[in-house]
């Protein structure tokens, strides 16, 4: 049997056992209530109600009220949480028999999110102060205010997070590898979405609109979510459909400034930089909603070959039956045609390159198809499976034509969530992935793993929450190795007062080697690429200890203190002598630090005016080293600093945000050239004219100068334009 087939068969079956166990549940009781905005007086629409304690919940519709059926007879805490406002809890609802109870909220609008619901940590709801693991959240507000041209715009303020090229770093965890073998998980609403042969991201493959919130956990994340949760994890989590129906848009346009130096300007200066247009509609019908979105993205580079052409469409559609069953499939599809900028012509040359390489160009397309049953058989008990597929397709890679296969991804997961008596949940399951690729250049491989799970989060107290966790996975590349993988878990969270949390834990993570690691063979400019078959998998342990403290309802601060220790790191080789390039292993490694963070906001009547300044500000120190060699590890900073700093008055914002990085101490290709640090000032303003918003910004406002990997600068000081608006 397929993997569809075998999923559509678990399907029926739990179907089937869901009825069988609402048909002879006990007699229950109904929750109802509704939501409003505490200020305006308003309905707010979509807002998630957990019942907690149980596996129910809801969401309020257009009216903003909700309904929860099937509830067992007894007396509940019941929450309710949106982006944008203050969680807030009502206790002491009772439900009795054949009667309905009702539960009203008053939400109260805050300006940064101080306590958003999370579900990375765990697999399931949980307030970010209840969590064992550091993480960060980056809602769908912050993305709308930064304005941002990819999800990689809209993750580079987060804490301890930096891009080297398009590789994500989360606290120094993957360095730069030329695009290959990321350390970091990424995820599409739970589902993993990396290019099977090369373990590439696409940071194109929906457009911001789309997304309700990014969650980052760091450090190992493998004994929920498998391979390559080896330094951290990135969930997108994307929005549902709206109760109204409601069309969202967004255009956006940028020109570069002229290059600091006027011996490196190589083009018009006057040209346009980019422009983006986006679109979203979504709706809900009865018990069906849809969600369609669709985006065109064009530039012409601030660099030679760094011209593209990307299209995006996207679409999620799901059911909701009367029994608590939702049925849901999303899809997304990316094609891109871009120009490859490997390095620069010289350093008089930054924004060129040689005219031997002038065909280096690519396509890609990307489709990711997941679909998902939720069947809850009762208020403690409920079973969740999804099955998913990812197919991308590399072409004219370097100029030349059919040198690459289609790759493909096929995942499918079920998990129970289980509360066998008050004050525990386990979760458990199995999640299987096969991985293949071929091209000329490495050949046709497959792999696969298969992984069981299991965590129980006990509330040992009210204020005292332990989970312990651990998983198995057996993988196995066809026709070579096989491993078997554990991953074992354990935390704390403890709150001894009720503006103080403090958590550890401990975790494992692995990463097995991805096909292009193992297998490529390809010469490129001046270096060959050598294959290396006995490559072995990657496992790190991180260990964290954190506090968070809020000061009052207007301001908090996070501390944590983490170290992760590696072994058989995969790192890019260079041999500059032989100009050879291979995967190799390094057998112990270590990155540890301190990473602070701070959020703060507070109302102000001054002139007649309501003034609502907030700031955002971390740090991350990291000391990271080759333990073999007792050298820093390559490309990766030791400082990270973001400062985002708002000032709102009535319709108008201003937003200053700052990033730095220090100087890196190590690279691998030219490693006698200076080096600086990161220094970026983005200002942007903007305006709120009813469903309108306009945005103005200045990327780069000093003009920096600077290269997160060799012989690549980053964009010149950027203007841009925006407008925004929903109807």
């Amino acid at each position: 049997m397929t993997l569809l087939n075998k999923f559509v068969s678990y399907c029926l079956f739990l179907a089937l056992l869901a009825g069988y166990g609402n048909a002879f549940a006990a007699i229950t009781g109904v929750i109802r209530g509704s939501v409003i905005d505490i200020k305006t007086k308003e309905p707010l629409q979509a807002v998630n109600i957990v019942v907690q304690g149980t596996v129910r919940g809801a969401s309020t519709d257009g009216k903003g009220q909700f309904i929860i059926q099937n509830m067992p007879p007894g007396v509940f805490t019941l929450r309710a949480s949106m982006i944008g406002y203050r969680t807030i809890t009502i206790a002491d609802v009772k439900v009795q028999p054949d009667r309905e109870s009702v539960a009203n909220f008053l939400l109260e609008e805050t300006v940064l999110e101080y306590d958003p619901i999370v579900v990375l940590a765990g697999k399931m709801q949980q307030r970010l102060d209840q969590t064992s693991v550091s993480m960060s959240v980056v809602t769908s507000k912050d993305i709308e205010r930064r304005n941002p041209t990819s999800i990689i715009e809209a993750l580079e303020t987060a804490p301890g997070v930096n891009f080297i090229g398009d590789q994500i770093n989360i606290r120094g965890s993957t360095g730069f590898t030329f695009g290959a073998g990321n350390k970091t998980l990424l995820l599409l609403d739970g589902v993993p979405v990396y290019a099977s042969d090369t373990g590439a991201f696409n940071w194109d493959m929906l457009p911001p609109l789309d997304i309700e919130q990014i969650e980052v956990l760091k450090g190992a994340g493998s004994t929920l979510w498998g391979s390559s949760a080896l330094g951290g994890v990135v969930n997108i989590i994307t929005k549902d459909p709206s109760p109204e129906g409601e069309l969202l848009f967004a255009y956006s346009a940028a020109k570069n400034d002229k290059p600091y130096y006027s011996e490196w300007e190589w083009t018009d200066p006057d040209r346009l930089h980019y422009t983006r247009e986006d679109m979203s509609y979504s709706k809900r019908l009865g018990n069906m909603g849809f969600r369609i979105s669709g985006s065109r993205f064009f530039s012409t580079g601030h660099t030679e070959l760094g011209d593209f052409k990307k299209y995006n469409l996207t679409g999620k559609v799901d059911y909701r039956f009367k029994n608590g069953i939702k049925v849901m499939a999303y899809t997304a599809y990316s094609n891109i045609n871009k120009g490859f900028f490997l390095q620069w012509k010289g350093q008089n040359d930054p924004y060129q390159v040689d005219v031997t390489n002038l065909s280096n160009r690519g396509k890609v397309n990307q489709i990711s198809i997941y679909t998902k049953i939720a069947i809850p058989l009762s208020a403690r008990f409920a079973i969740n499976a999804r099955a998913s597929l990812n197919r991308s397709l590399l072409g004219n890679q370097f100029g030349r034509d059919a040198d690459f296969n289609p790759a493909y991804g096929q995942g499918g997961e079920i998990q129970a969530d289980w509360i066998p008596y008050p004050g525990h949940v386990i979760t458990f399951g199995t999640q299987y992935q096969s991985d293949k690729g071929s091209t000329k250049y490495f050949g046709e491989h497959e792999g696969f793993f298969l992984g069981p799970f299991i965590q129980d989060e006990w509330k040992a107290r009210e204020n005292l929450r332990i989970t312990t966790g651990v998983r198995y996975d057996r993988y196995k590349l066809v026709k070579g190795e096989k491993e078997d993988l554990f991953s074992p878990r354990f935390g704390i969270n403890w709150q001894p007062w009720p503006t103080t949390s403090l958590r550890g834990s401990v975790g494992s993570g692995f990463r097995a080697a991805t096909i292009i690691e193992r297998f490529l063979e390809l010469s490129i400019m001046n270096f060959k690429v050598q294959a290396n078959p006995d490559l072995k998998s990657e496992s790190s342990w991180a260990y964290d200890l954190g506090v968070r403290q809020y000061i009052n309802q207007d301001w908090n601060v996070d501390v944590s203190f983490f170290r992760n220790d590696y072994w058989e790191l995969i790192e890019a080789h260079l041999d500059l002598i032989r100009g050879q390039i291979q995967f190799r292993n390094i057998p112990r490694a270590r990155i540890q630090g301190i990473e602070a963070t701070t959020n703060f906001s507070y109302p102000v009547f001054l002139f007649g005016v309501d003034w609502t300044p907030g700031i955002q500000a971390s740090i991350t120190w990291m000391d990271h080293e080759d333990l073999k060699y007792h050298q820093p590890l390559t490309y990766r900073p030791n400082i990270l600093s973001t400062i985002k700093t708002s000032l709102k008055a009535k319709n108008t914002t201003l937003q200053v945000d700052y990033r730095y990085a220090s100087e890196i101490d190590e690279v691998k290709i030219y490693p006698i050239n200076d080096r600086v640090p990161m220094k970026f000032v983005d200002l942007r303003l903007d305006y709120d004219w009813g469903p309108l918003t306009v945005q103005l910004g200045v990327i780069n406002l000093f003009q920096y100068n600077y290269a997160p990997r060799e012989t690549d600068l980053m964009p010149m000081r950027t203007y841009t334009v925006g407008l925004k608006g929903r109807i």
